[in-house]
């Protein structure tokens, strides 16, 4: 690598991991995203309280995902017996500007010896992709996967090549496992490393399979061993299950969201538009380029495939998914920009490379002026005593007001109740007693739709039980069901 290469990828990478931390933290600073309801985070946080409060995963509650950010989110939980959930839960939030910026270093790492216009292309990729800042903002799983995973490929590859060092193989191999341990998609770059890896079984695909296995069975394996049907049943057959009546969104809104078009209201067209671009420009780099393709762009190139192709096939699916193309699409880019204007035409890649971001960059400084959610901390104090036995059907509504915590003895261990429900499955006899259950036991329940018309969906019987024994109060725009003969309000935060 030429020396000036090496300084200018270094002062770029840097530059782009300030700015990732920035856009992040200032996502974080709009109304209401410190402290207000941003659902996701609250129910993976969730599992890591109930943890530490002594009930253990797939086993006495359901978590439609693998245990690793359960425990990699405990130190907070442990944190919340001191300063409460909803502090706990801030703090967590504002690691995402850190998040964000560690994952630009390390993809910047890994395309740094293509020249300034991939680094440009593949740290700005990572900082500023709208499915990327999404998740970021509302907690999402996908962007500590996407970290793990560009943590896996800056250690298995130098330069162009695989890394000679069983060790970095070994350690990256742990990476993806841990990424694996955090939600289930990760498996798509293991696939292609393995196959990358099949050329030397000895020195790259034993080490890197040990430590796949490491990575995702240390954290994994004790929760399959103490409830081994309630964790493939959460896991597997529950993540991929949807509710009846869901309605599959269609492959031109998908691929918005994995070129980025959805960020700017576009439509169906301009998403097949830039999927062609995008797809032009990579097979332009290779066809006009006709060199052999090299171990990280063989790897590039399958992993987006192969994520992209994941977005377009479960029915039910969340714009949040596509955030997992990010660090994959951004060195495809990236090195296909590269490759396609090398060598005398670089200047050029790099002012392309540069307008293409800042546009994307001041788009989405403007769309997130506009974000605002709601604080509810008030008026659930108002209403729900601290340390009271609640249910609700969302979770945030009660993380965020301190009152996810019971001390009260026999109370539910809910995390997640449309995952649970899904667990069980809708409209089951098994989702009917599950619930009956949860509302037996629960003496408030806030919401912000009547009971009656969640997503369960509860039967008559239910429904009759919550009318003859809880009484109804409306205030602040919840729904507040509190079991006769209880208080409400509580003077506490």
């Amino acid at each position: 690598m030429r020396p000036e290469i090496d300084r200018s990828g270094t002062v770029i990478i840097r530059v782009f991991a300030v700015l990732a931390a920035g856009i992040t933290l200032y996502q974080v600073s709009r109304p209401g995203f410190l402290f207000g309801l941003t659902p996701d985070i609250a129910s993976w946080l969730g599992a890591s309280i109930r943890l530490v409060h002594g009930a253990i995963p797939y086993r006495d509650f359901d978590v439609l995902s693998p245990p690793g950010f359960t425990l990699l989110a405990s130190p907070f939980a442990f944190l919340s017996e001191w300063i409460g959930t909803r502090d706990a839960l801030a703090l967590l939030r504002l690691c995402t500007p850190l998040l964000a910026a560690a994952s630009v270093l390390l993809i910047g790492k890994v395309v740094r010896h293509r020249g300034p216009a991939a680094v440009i292309v593949a740290c700005g990729v990572m900082a500023l992709y709208p499915a990327e800042l999404y998740a970021l903002r509302n907690g999402l799983l996908e962007s500590v996967v996407d970290f793990f995973c560009v943590a896996g490929a800056a250690l298995m590859f130098e330069g162009d090549s695989l890394s000679p060092s069983r060790r970095r193989i070994m350690l990256g191999g742990i990476a993806f496992g841990i990424a694996g341990a955090v939600k289930a998609p990760a498996i798509v770059p293991v696939l292609v490393l393995s196959v990358l890896c099949l050329s030397d079984l000895r020195h790259r695909l034993l080490p890197f399979l040990t430590g796949v296995v490491a990575g995702f069975g240390v954290p994994t394996l004790p929760f399959f061993l103490l409830a081994p049907g309630s964790f493939l049943r959460d896991v597997l057959t529950a993540a991929l299950a949807s509710a009846p009546g869901a309605h599959r969104v269609s492959i031109p809104v998908r691929l918005g969201e994995s070129t980025g078009t959805s960020a700017f209201n576009a439509g169906a067209p301009a998403a097949i538009i830039a999927s062609v671009v995008i797809v032009g420009i990579v097979m332009a780099s290779f066809l006009l380029r006709p060199r052999p393709p090299l171990t990280l762009e063989w790897f590039a190139i399958a992993a987006t495939v192969l994520a992209v192709i994941a977005q377009l096939a479960p029915t039910y699916y969340f714009a949040h998914y596509t955030a997992f193309v990010a660090p994959f699409l951004g060195v495809l880019l990236g090195i296909s920009l590269a490759r396609l204007l090398e060598p005398r035409s670089e200047r050029i890649g790099v002012w392309i490379a540069a307008a293409g971001i800042a546009l994307l960059c001041t788009h989405q400084v403007i769309l997130i002026h506009t974000l605002t959610t709601g604080d509810i901390a008030g008026v659930v104090d108002a209403e729900i005593p601290a340390g009271g036995c609640t249910l609700s059907d969302a979770p945030e509504q009660l993380m965020t007001t301190n009152r996810f915590v019971a001390t009260v003895p026999n109370c539910n261990d809910m995390i997640d109740p449309e995952g649970a429900t899904l667990s069980y499955g809708y409209g089951s006899a098994g989702a009917e007693d599950f619930w009956t259950v949860m509302v037996e036991h629960a003496d408030y329940i806030v919401t912000s739709k009547p009971f009656a018309h969640w997503y369960i969906p509860p039967d008559a019987r239910l429904r009759a039980y919550v009318t003859a024994h809880f009484r109804l109060h409306a205030i602040g725009g919840l729904l507040f069901y509190i079991r006769i003969g209880f208080p409400s309000g509580s003077g506490q935060g």
